[in-house]
């Protein structure tokens, strides 16, 4: 819903109390004018004037009391006595065509036009009735008869109006979420040309680099005199090439918002590491920005552990909880001095992953444990 209808219902909900305050105000008004004009009492027609005065009074407080929570039948009901009964007052006193006036004008609001004019039927006969077993003059019912259909004009305009505005504010709420569906769709288009090129540019050149490697490892193992450290950086370089085009392609999936099974990710990921991998919930299909976000996390904290804490104890636990996802791994002290690797980077891994996690509503922790270090991560997982 737009602001503009927000504050239009809250304004209104901050008016119903005086506005009931008032009605109630003037329903006092109303019982003392007839009060003054019949003096009803407790015996003949005074006692009938009475019970009428206290049935419309009544009916209406109880429509003021239900109209908002109450059962709609209960309050036709009372808009349907309050009619009738104001009706039958009208010889006794003029002021009861207010009741009727009063339940066209309810009646319109809140129910159909065939309701509306059943129960203003209603009322102007037992108006005619009651004049008529009276004898007093018909021109009393004309009167009635323009007060209730006042009540009834008023009432289906005020109908009307607000049938205008719930429109209205249907129309802006749909076209906000045709902008918001345009703005996705947008969006989902930019993402997808990304996804492409890296996959055009980044994985194919990884791809082809690859296939290099495969090539000139043939060659060396097909010349006896190539020294085992050669072999082993090819090895080496053989294995990063691969990493980086898995990671080329998780980003393309995540790019392309594609489900990822993050807890078999981080198990490999671990495994290669020779971390141990632990997982707490049940696993579930995550959007591919938080799979990411998990793996960049988890893959930065890895890294740090071989930097700085060469051989440390490493344990990353995966966590699945209702509404959201955590990710600690925790390192234990190194068993080697750091080596020159530890001065490697520019020092901004984990306040990247701290940003990226924040962009998507999570936040990270880092800091030592005990003799190690530790992350803890959180991320919402709804979409």
């Amino acid at each position: 819903m737009t602001t503009a209808g927000s504050d239009r219902i809250a304004e209104r909900a901050a008016w119903t109390p005086l506005v009931n305050w008032i009605t109630l105000g003037l329903l006092g008004l109303l019982a003392w004018g007839v009060t003054s004009e019949t003096r009803p009492g407790l015996g003949g027609s005074h006692l009938f004037v009475l019970v009428l005065l206290v049935i419309a009074t009544a009916s209406w407080l109880a429509w003021i009391a239900i109209r908002q929570a109450g059962p709609p039948m209960a309050g036709l009901i009372a808009i349907a006595t309050m009619a009738v009964s104001g009706g039958l007052l009208v010889p006794y006193a003029y002021l009861g065509v207010v009741f009727v006036a009063v339940a066209a004008l309810w009646v319109a609001i809140w129910w159909s036009l065939q309701v509306t004019l059943a129960i203003t039927a209603g009322g102007m006969a037992a108006m005619l009735a009651a004049v008529a077993a009276t004898g007093h003059s018909f021109g009393m019912v004309l009167g009635g008869l323009a007060a209730s259909l006042a009540g009834l004009v008023m009432g289906l305009t005020r109908k009307q109006a607000v049938e205008q505005v719930h429109q209205a504010v249907l129309v802006s709420v749909e076209k906000e979420r045709a902008d918001i569906e345009r703005s996705r769709a947008e969006l989902l288009g930019e993402r997808n040309r990304l996804a492409r090129e890296i996959h055009d540019v980044l994985a194919h050149t990884l791809a082809a680099l690859s296939v290099q490697l495969e090539a000139f490892d043939t060659v060396v193992e097909s010349d006896p005199s190539t020294s085992p450290s050669i072999r082993e950086q090819l090895a080496r370089t053989r294995h990063l090439v691969h990493e980086g085009l898995q990671e080329a392609r998780s980003a393309v999936n995540a790019l392309r918002d594609t489900d990822l099974p993050i807890e078999d990710q981080l198990a490999r990921l671990c495994a290669g590491h020779r971390a141990d991998f632990s997982l707490e919930g049940d696993p579930r299909s995550l959007p591919g920005q938080v799979s990411l976000s998990l793996y960049r996390a988890t893959q930065e904290a890895l890294t740090n552990v071989v930097k700085h804490a060469p051989g440390a104890p490493t344990r990353v636990h995966l966590r699945f909880g209702p509404d959201d996802v955590g990710l600690r791994v925790e390192n234990g002290p190194p068993r080697s001095a750091p080596k020159a690797l530890a001065a490697s980077g520019g020092g901004h891994g984990l306040e990247g992953i701290t940003e990226r996690l924040a962009l998507l509503g999570g936040r990270l922790d880092a800091g030592p444990s005990g003799s190690g270090w530790c992350i803890d991560l959180e991320l919402p997982t709804a979409r």
